[in-house]
């Protein structure tokens, strides 16, 4: 049974009424919520943004508010993939994703303006409906900005050097160049994924750009047995940011190769040259697995493979899978990318050049396996838990709300803190000034 919210303008699916039913059940209403608006859709490929909102969820609950859809992609086999114009429902623990249509072709100057207006509105009436405020509003988006009319300490999370990569995501350069524009000059606080990222968007900017890497999630089954396979693994998706000259000289020393990952590719010669290299005799292309099948792969692998090429887009990178490996007590051998230099650990092999990679490659798997080695890489990526990266954020918020309330600004005198249990026996009603549920943007005019 779906219930229609027409005063908020919302249709919420059955999950979605069941988590914002206030007064009945095991949940208690919502005050706090952190609004996530992110670069990708809750369907797509998990990376940053869903792992992040994730650890997140664990301390605040989260309102994950999808890219808008354009119309004309809204549609499959005549019936339209959502139940209203917008749509609320729960999609992990902690975590209600909103979902919203926009017109076609909605980066256009004048239809840009009409999407932010319509998406800003949709957040609005999500969180009427959810009876919740929200501490904060973080945008990792390069097509979306931050949502007018909508308090809470403004973020902008740079995922990946967005201008550089456009091309590559399929999105219009100009475009992408003046919403990061915009939203840089609109956050409170300005995050990047990369120190390297992080130095080109802090020219003009007030304060320092934070570093806050991507991290990784720490097995929950035991160590591996004694022995590891001569494979090498790869693992993530398969497009023009990958180095095709390393993967083809390392499978010309005829290590066998593991691939898991989907075909992302669009540059017509990247997609020949992995049409080569995954039907070599030595390669086994598994495709994308669940995340729940991936860790009984890399229990056995002999070597983890990061083989970035060196553009100006993986430079601003951090690579999802050098963690994941080193999570895993995999060996690592990776190309030289400043978020390698920036882990500044010996437990990564850096091979530069086609010739070096393979060799290391090589030397590696031919190197006997430590139990000592695999544990030392485990407990290095237990530093590097998406919860470190959630709790890094976490203070920068708190940091900047104390700092606000010391100018006579609003303040929190304590922003989040506990378990999703623990909230639930917790009254956090003292801790926002104002009443709950109320949201005042902290400067209207700034709409455009």
């Amino acid at each position: 049974m779906e219930k229609d919210y027409r005063r908020h303008g919302l249709l919420l699916t059955q999950e979605g009424d069941r988590i914002l039913r206030t007064g009945s059940g095991d949940r208690k209403q919502m005050e706090h919520v952190f609004v996530y608006t992110p670069g990708s859709r809750w369907e797509n490929i998990p990376g940053t943004d869903h792992r992040l909102a994730a650890a997140l969820a664990i301390r605040v609950p989260v309102l994950w508010v999808d890219p808008p859809l354009p119309v004309h992609l809204a549609f499959r086999n005549g019936k339209c993939v959502l139940r209203g114009l917008t749509e609320l429902s729960q999609v992990a623990p902690e975590i209600t994703r909103l979902r919203s249509l926009a017109l076609p072709g909605f980066t256009r100057p004048i239809l840009a303006r009409v999407t932010k207006h319509l998406l800003s509105r949709a957040v609005r009436a999500a969180l009427r409906a959810m009876a919740a405020t929200p501490v904060a509003v973080m945008v990792s988006s390069p097509i979306t900005e931050f949502p007018s009319g909508v308090a809470g300490t403004r973020i902008l999370f740079a995922t990946d050097d967005w201008v550089s990569g456009a091309a590559m995501m399929g999105l219009s350069g100009p475009f992408v160049r003046r919403t990061l524009l915009r939203n840089l000059d609109r956050a409170d606080i300005t995050a990047a994924v990369s120190p390297y990222l992080a130095e080109s968007l802090r020219p003009g900017l007030p304060a320092a750009v934070v570093v806050l890497p991507n991290g990784c999630n720490l097995p929950e089954e035991g160590p591996p047995g004694d022995e590891r396979s001569g494979n090498a693994v790869l693992v993530g998706q398969l497009n023009e940011r990958l180095d095709m000259g390393l993967l083809e000289a390392v499978t010309a020393t005829g290590v066998p190769l593991l691939v898991i990952g989907p075909r992302t590719d669009r540059d017509p010669e990247t997609g020949r040259r992995l049409d080569t290299f995954l039907a070599s005799e030595n390669v086994t292309w598994l495709g994308e697995l669940p995340a729940t099948e991936l860790g009984a792969h890399l229990a056995g692998a002999g070597v983890g493979l990061t083989p970035y090429a060196d553009n100006a887009f993986n430079r601003a990178s951090f690579p999802l899978k050098t963690l994941d490996y080193l999570a895993a007590g995999v060996p690592v051998v990776a190309t030289d990318l400043p978020a390698v230099s920036w882990l500044n650990t010996e437990l990564v092999t850096v091979g530069s050049g086609s010739d070096e990679f393979a060799r290391q490659v090589q030397r590696v798997l031919a190197t006997p396996r430590d139990p000592a080695d695999d544990e030392r890489r485990r407990h290095f990526a237990g530093r590097h838990t998406w919860e470190a990266r959630a709790a890094q954020l976490l203070e920068l918020i708190q940091d900047h709300s104390s700092e606000r309330e010391t100018q006579g600004g609003p303040g929190r005198e304590q922003l989040i803190g506990g378990t999703a249990n623990e909230r639930k026996q917790t009254n956090l009603d003292s801790e926002l000034n104002g009443p709950k549920g109320a949201q005042h943007d902290r400067n209207q005019s700034d709409e455009y």
